[in-house]
Order: C-alpha cells, then sequence, then structure tokens
C-alpha cells in the first residue's frame, strides 16, 4: 500500500520562536524535532466484477457482411423451411446502428415459421461457475414496435431456461439484462435471441455489446404473505361430467405417490374424473427383466380409480427413452425385436383390458415421440442432435409404428389408441408429420383413435392462435379422430428476466387467464365428439418434474398450492368449462330401486338362502351385465335387495324384472315371481308380480302392480325374485319399480 507523507515543519517554528522571546542572551541549544510521519491510508477501489468469458461480445473483430462471426456466436435465419431471414454483421457508425464502435448485427425478418425459435442468433457454451448469479446484458435498437425475446438457458440439447426477457423495442438503443442463477452442476450457458415475431416482418433489429458478468451473492429474499385472487370453484368434473379431466400421478414408494397422501386423494377425488399414471407404467417400470412383468404398483393405481368411479389413461407401450436395459440391449433380427414389442404391448394391454362397465384402462399412450422436431423419424438420423436415437426405429424401421397399433387394438379392443408426443402445439412440420402418419394408418386399416398433445409450455408460448390453429388441424382429419391435451403445465419462472422467488399475486392471475385461454381454446376448437379431454401433468407444484429439469429450479406450474390449496389457475380452467359446457340437469328419475340393472356389479344386491350369485358380463337384457343365480336348495332361495322406507301406504307401485334361463337349451320351464317380505307388526310375504313361467332361449319379464296397504313402521323390507323349480339356475336383470301416478 502507499503511504502519504506529510511533515509537520510548523512544530519547528514554533519552538525557535518561544526560544528566542525568553530574553536569555545565552544562546540556547534547540533539540532537534524527530519529523513524524502520517500515515493514510488508501481509499481501495472496489474489486470489478468478474467477467463471464465472452469472445468478441461487440463484433468488432468482423467483417461487415460476415455470417459465421468470430467467437461462440451462431446464426439461424431460418431453422424450419418456411422460416427466412438475413442475418448478417454490418459496419455503421457508433451510435447509428452500431451502439459502440463500428460493427454490429442486422437481423431482417422476411417470413415466419410456426416455431417461435425458428429464428435466431445464438452465442454458445458461455463458461460459468456453478452456484452463481450471473448478469448478462446486450444492446438492442429495432423499429417502434418491434420485438425479440432473450434468452440465458443450458446448453443443447436440454436448453433449460434460466432467464427470459420479451423486449418491445422502442427505435433507441435499449440495454436488455437477464439475471441468471447457475445451478451447481452448471458449466456452460447460452445466450439466445429470437426474433420470429409477425410485428418484426420486413423490419431490422440491431444487436451490439454482449457482455456478462458474476453478481455478488445476494441475501435471500424475505417472501411476503401474498393475497391472492379468489377462488370459488368446488369441483371441476361436476362442471363437465362427461368430458375428461384428468390428472398424472403414480402409486407405490414414489414420492408424489397418491398412496398414504389423503390430501392428495381429497383433491383428485373433488376435481378430477381420469388417471394418468405418470411413470408407473412406462416400459422399463412394467417389464424390468425379459418375461417378467411387474404391475404392483399399476395395479394399485387402477385399483384406487375403480374404487373411486374414475377411468385410467395409459402411459405409455413403446417409447425410445425409459425403457430398461435389457430391451435397450436386444440382440436379434427384425423379427426377433417385433415379437419382442408386440408381446410387451399384449402382456400389457390384456392385463389390464376388463369387460364393460368395468374396465378402468379406457386408453393408452400406444407410441410416444416418435418423430424429431424437423418431422423426421426419430432414429432415422436426420439430425446431429443426440437425442436421435430409438431402438425401435433402428431395429425395425417405420414399420414398428402400425405394428404397435394392430398389436394394442387385438389385445384391448375398446380402449381408446393414442399417439403422443410434445411440441405438436407449435410445431408445423412435426404436427404435419404426424398427421401424415395417421391418414397412412387409416388408409391401410391401421387402428388409431386420436392425437395426444403433451403441453409442456410457459406461460403465454405459444400463443393462444397458434395452440388453436394446432388443434383444429388435428380436428380436420377424417376420418375423425379425437384431440387429447395429455400433459399440461405452465412453466412461469424467468419469464420476466430475474427468476422468482415466489409467486407474485400478478403471475397467478396471469397464469389463471392462460389457462382459461387453453381450455376455452381446447373447447371452442374441438367438437364434442372428438373431445378425449386435458389432462395435468401432476396435482401440486411441488411435485412437478420441473422442479428438477433441466436443473433444480422453483416453479409453479400446476394448480394446486404446495399446502393443497387451489391456485387462481384451477379458477381459470373452471370458468372457461362453464363459460362452454353445457351441464343438461337429468330429467327426474321415477325409478326407486338403485343398480337395478347390475351395471354397477351386485352392489345392493345379496344372495338368499343357499343361494350363490355372479356378476355375469355374457348375458344381459340391456347394458352389459346381469346376475346369475344358482345352487338354490329351497324354492325361497334366490337373489334380494334391502328396499327398506321405498314404500309408502296408500300408493301404488309398477314392479318388473327381466329372467332368462341359464341353460338354453333346459326342458325345466319354472314359475317365476317377485315377492316382497315386510317385518313390522308381522312378517308378511306380499306377491308382487303373478308367477310367470319362464322357458329356455330368451329373456321373460316378470311385471305386476302393487298397492302398500301397510301403515306401520317396517323393520326389514326385502325384494327378492324365487321360483317354484329349485334346479333352475337363472339371470336376473333389469329389476325396476316405480311410483303410478295417480
Amino acid at each position: 500500500m502507499k503511504k502519504l507523507i506529510f511533515r509537520n515543519t510548523g512544530l519547528v517554528t514554533l519552538v525557535s520562536l518561544l526560544m528566542a522571546c525568553g530574553g536569555n542572551n545565552n544562546d540556547a541549544e534547540v533539540p532537534e524535532v524527530q519529523t513524524p510521519e502520517v500515515v493514510v491510508p488508501e481509499t481501495p477501489l472496489p474489486d470489478a466484477p468478474e467477467a463471464a468469458e465472452i469472445i468478441n461480445g461487440s463484433f468488432e473483430e468482423d467483417a461487415a457482411g460476415q455470417t459465421t462471426p468470430v467467437g461462440n456466436w451462431v446464426f439461424r435465419p431460418d431453422q424450419e423451411s418456411s422460416a427466412s431471414s438475413t442475418i448478417e454483421v454490418i459496419e455503421s457508425e457508433e451510435g447509428v446502428n452500431a451502439y459502440k464502435g463500428t460493427k454490429a448485427v442486422q437481423v431482417t425478418v422476411n417470413t415466419l415459421g410456426d416455431n417461435p425459435w425458428g429464428i435466431e442468433i445464438a452465442y454458445e457454451d458461455i463458461p460459468v461457475t456453478g452456484g452463481k448469479n450471473y448478469e448478462f446484458s446486450v444492446w438492442a435498437k429495432g423499429e417502434e414496435g418491434t420485438s425479440a425475446d432473450f434468452w440465458i438457458q443450458t446448453p443443447a440439447p436440454d436448453y433449460g431456461q434460466l432467464s427470459l426477457v420479451k423486449e418491445t423495442l422502442t427505435g433507441e438503443w435499449q440495454k436488455i439484462t437477464l439475471t441468471a442463477a447457475t445451478a451447481e452442476a452448471d458449466s456452460l450457458v447460452r445466450l439466445a435471441i429470437h426474433f420470429s415475431k409477425e410485428e418484426n416482418i420486413n423490419k431490422s433489429i440491431y444487436i451490439d455489446e454482449f457482455s456478462g458478468f458474476i453478481l455478488d451473492d445476494v441475501p435471500a429474499e424475505e417472501i411476503p404473505d401474498v393475497q391472492y385472487s379468489e377462488v370459488t370453484a368446488q369441483s371441476l368434473k361436476a362442471l363437465a361430467p362427461n368430458f375428461n379431466i384428468g390428472v398424472a400421478v403414480p402409486a407405490g414408494d414414489f414420492g408424489n405417490s397418491i398412496i398414504d397422501r389423503p390430501e392428495i386423494k381429497t383433491i383428485i377425488e373433488q376435481h378430477f374424473n381420469q388417471l394418468s399414471a405418470e411413470n408407473i407404467m412406462k416400459p422399463t417400470y412394467l417389464q424390468p427383466t425379459q418375461g417378467e412383468f411387474f404391475y404392483d404398483d399399476s395395479d394399485e393405481l387402477v385399483n384406487y380409480a375403480k374404487d373411486n368411479s374414475l377411468t385410467v389413461h395409459g402411459h405409455v407401450f413403446v417409447w425410445h427413452s425409459q425403457i430398461a436395459p435389457w430391451m435397450q440391449s436386444f440382440q436379434g433380427d427384425k423379427a426377433a425385436w417385433i415379437t419382442m414389442m408386440e408381446d410387451h404391448i399384449t402382456q400389457i394391454a390384456t392385463h389390464f383390458e376388463e369387460e364393460g362397465a368395468n374396465d378402468t384402462v379406457v386408453s393408452w399412450d400406444v407410441v410416444n415421440e416418435a418423430f424429431m422436431e424437423n418431422g423426421k423419424y426419430r432414429g432415422e438420423k436426420t439430425t446431429s442432435d443426440s437425442a436421435d436415437e430409438s431402438v425401435w426405429f433402428e431395429n425395425i424401421g417405420a414399420e414398428f409404428l402400425p405394428l404397435a397399433y394392430k398389436a394394442a387394438r387385438a389385445a384391448d379392443p375398446d380402449a381408446d389408441l393414442y399417439y403422443n408426443d410434445y411440441n405438436l402445439i407449435w410445431n408445423a412440420d412435426k404436427l404435419d408429420a404426424v398427421i401424415s402418419m395417421v391418414n397412412d394408418f387409416q388408409n391401410n386399416g391401421v387402428p388409431i383413435d386420436g392425437i395426444g398433445f403433451q403441453s409442456h409450455i410457459s406461460l403465454n408460448s405459444p400463443d393462444i392462435s397458434t395452440i388453436q390453429a394446432h388443434l383444429q388441424k388435428v380436428v380436420d382429419i377424417r376420418p375423425k379422430i379425437k384431440v387429447k391435451i395429455t400433459e399440461l403445465d405452465v412453466r412461469m419462472n424467468n419469464e420476466g428476466g430475474i427468476p422468482l422467488t415466489y409467486l407474485t399475486s400478478e403471475r397467478a392471475d396471469e397464469q389463471k387467464q392462460y389457462y382459461y385461454n387453453i381450455v376455452k381454446t381446447y373447447l371452442e376448437t374441438v367438437p364434442e365428439d372428438q373431445r378425449g379431454g386435458i389432462t395435468i401433468w401432476g396435482v401440486i407444484d411441488e411435485d412437478s418434474w420441473l422442479q428438477n429439469w433441466p436443473e433444480p429450479t422453483t416453479e409453479w406450474p400446476l394448480l394446486f398450492f404446495n399446502d393443497y390449496t387451489a391456485k387462481p389457475a384451477l379458477q381459470g380452467f373452471a370458468n372457461a368449462l362453464k363459460e362452454l359446457i353445457e351441464v343438461v340437469e337429468p330429467t327426474p328419475s321415477s325409478e326407486l330401486l338403485t343398480n337395478g340393472d347390475f351395471e354397477a356389479g351386485l352392489d345392493s344386491w345379496q344372495a338368499r338362502g343357499s343361494a350363490s350369485i355372479t356378476l355375469d358380463a355374457t348375458q344381459a337384457h340391456t347394458g352389459s351385465n346381469s346376475a346369475l343365480v344358482q345352487g338354490r336348495t329351497e324354492t325361497w332361495n334366490g337373489i334380494q335387495k334391502d328396499v327398506k322406507g321405498l314404500f309408502t301406504a296408500g300408493e301404488t307401485y309398477n314392479v318388473s324384472a327381466w329372467i332368462k334361463l341359464s341353460d338354453d337349451t333346459s326342458t325345466v320351464s319354472p314359475g317365476v315371481k317377485l315377492t316382497l317380505q315386510i317385518e313390522h307388526a308381522s312378517t308378511e310375504y306380499l306377491e308382487l308380480t303373478p308367477v310367470t313361467t319362464v322357458s329356455a332361449g330368451s329373456w321373460v319379464q316378470l311385471s305386476g302392480t302393487y298397492t302398500h296397504s301397510i301403515t306401520t313402521q317396517e323393520s326389514v323390507a326385502l325384494l327378492y325374485v324365487e321360483s317354484n323349480e329349485i334346479t333352475a339356475d337363472f339371470y336376473v336383470d333389469d329389476v325396476s319399480l316405480t311410483l303410478l301416478e295417480q
């Protein structure tokens, strides 16, 4: 450190004067005075922030007209065939079209494609230190009203979002600042600037002076008590009883499993009518070892759904990812690969397939993500992307797709079969390829029932007009197929530049509006007979996969906060349902019996005496089920139902049931009737229908009227079917009890 030295000469002068004025003629010796050194510490200059390693951030090392600048700059004027622009280094006077120096980049947009990231400049692979806060800046100028999106991302192929600023330009130079927090594992990031905006067509935007540096550690922000807009929606599924409103959850011992989480179950049972198996039906979970299938977790999910009157959307038979190591390294020729794939599909579909109303797994994603972003098959190696791999395409070829759908239909004739993929909601090249595949399927008799739009999207990106246009493309396919939004979540953070540490009320209301717009657009675009439904990819924000992809972050993409309370986004979803779903109130039924048609199984019915009763799906008068009565040893043995409290003194009732012998070749023609056992002051057995002869081969109706004359309160009331022939086994269906209007 430098020293500043001041010599105190004033002290020497003062001593000399005092000695002279003392009147002493003797010359006194004046002692030598040591001159003290006064050291004043220099105020240190603040250390300059550590700069990010960016080469040629000002373009001064380039020549005018250059399209491959020095450094890690990449210009992409047309990432898709339908987009075009010119991007090049220009020379200009400082302050005019160059912010500083004499060089800048000029971007002129000519035509747009569907891809909102189709026209791009990027600086790739900026070295960073993990776990630090960075500030990056770039200067931009464009005609008033033009705009661009400025991103800091993790490198390809993940392109994880660290920061985003959507900037509208003013005609003057503007400094765009992005703050990004790197994860501990991060070592590289990239800057990407996108210009695919309608307002930019035939206009120029200039970019100059890109730089970045590490910020000092920022103290943790105190999160305020935020007051969000009111949520009044009580039940999504009640607003749209015939529309699939799904949610993705696993069972088993996953951290976000529904098992042993009563709060999650309460939300599901209140708002949703369909479940998607998040991970537990993917190939690696269901067949971890060749020939050995593991169904414990998925059966647990399906049984929970069945117990709560929910359906299940199966996900997924065939995918290039999350397949067991034995599949990845499977050895065999094309025929062996086909057999292996078909066996996997057949075993799983057969396991979950059930008859009629008992069927819980009602639809499947048969194939997932078989196309790349350019519309070519994954595995065809038309790109340098490391994700362009698929053991199915590489070992079978494109033929694996129709073969998979044929195998699925053979194993489960009633399930809706979907093709599912990401980015279909905005990428026209990819969607057009999928539609072409569907058209080819239909022309060649390959079964397919729908297309699934995964829809992992960010707030207001893509815009609603793009979503509408892409849904419409699938709606217009002929013959008609279904349209399903299969994996919806809306990323919220980093959209405004500085990452948020909590969800503000303003941002929550933006999410509410976006969810409303998405659901409204779906319902307005997709006719009722083509609606496969909308599924949210998780229940509470904390459980979302976006908290850990592409690196740990804080996100709020779903409909419920971590404390299980509803977010404004739920109200947005509900508002769209209320506006666009017409709920027809059912005409009050005069039917007094519940489950007289056995479509809900044997619920509320019991065996009477020694008889046994079983649910049968092979014989039914109407619907899918009937009850089979066997093993009778007395005439009064049969099938019965508690009807206590259904009868009122003085009222008359129509009573009916349909009976069919179990043996169509039987020579027995028994008499059968409906009887009411009433216990009050005494026990009475009242004949409700005349004894009716039932012969083999066809359904016969028992029918009669009954006027209830008992005025005292009954303690027991049982309606039952009996026969005078104890060897007769018979089916019972459509038992009915209605009040006869006077």
